[in-house]
């Protein structure tokens, strides 16, 4: 399945259409089938007043307001985590990403302008790692990149 720039939104591959679900009650709850993004969105952000009120639809179009768009950056490999830093069993190896026990998939997330913001869930751990490194690319710089590499290159060789 693919990630969205939407909460509550992905896209399933097998249907070839937007999904949007939200959690109720603990519980996943699918709303619908769609043929594009923000249609999905759309009714997302309607099941969340409907079952959750006008405080969590406002929640959560805050955290949407800076919505992380990729479209525009190149590809980049994953951000290894420095080898100074001991990884748990289970934990991603790259930067940036957390595996969603609750979803069952990988959660990639950037801190930017003093909040966490939202990249997507991921089937697969590194493709996670990969969007997280373009997002530092577009909204960090190449140089905080390179930075971040070369950082990690001298945890290896040292």
């Amino acid at each position: 399945e693919g990630a969205s720039k939407y909460t509550g939104v992905t896209f399933n591959k097998k249907m070839n259409k937007w999904q949007a679900q939200i959690y109720i009650e603990g519980k996943v709850r699918l709303i619908g089938y769609y043929d594009n993004e923000e249609e999905a969105a759309t009714d997302y952000a309607r099941a969340v007043f409907k079952y959750k009120g006008q405080g969590a639809l406002d929640k959560a179009r805050e955290q949407d307001s800076f919505i992380i768009d990729l479209s525009d950056v190149p590809p980049q490999s994953p951000i290894p985590k420095s080898s100074d830093y001991a990884i748990k069993e289970g934990a991603s190896e790259y930067r940036g990403v957390t595996f969603n026990k609750r979803m069952n998939k990988w959660h990639a997330k950037i801190y930017i302008d003093g909040k966490h913001r939202h990249i997507g869930y991921y089937e697969n751990e590194e493709e996670a790692g990969a969007d997280y490194a373009r997002a530092v690319f577009k909204y960090r710089s190449q140089a905080a990149l390179n930075k971040t590499r070369e950082h990690r290159a001298r945890d290896k060789s040292g």
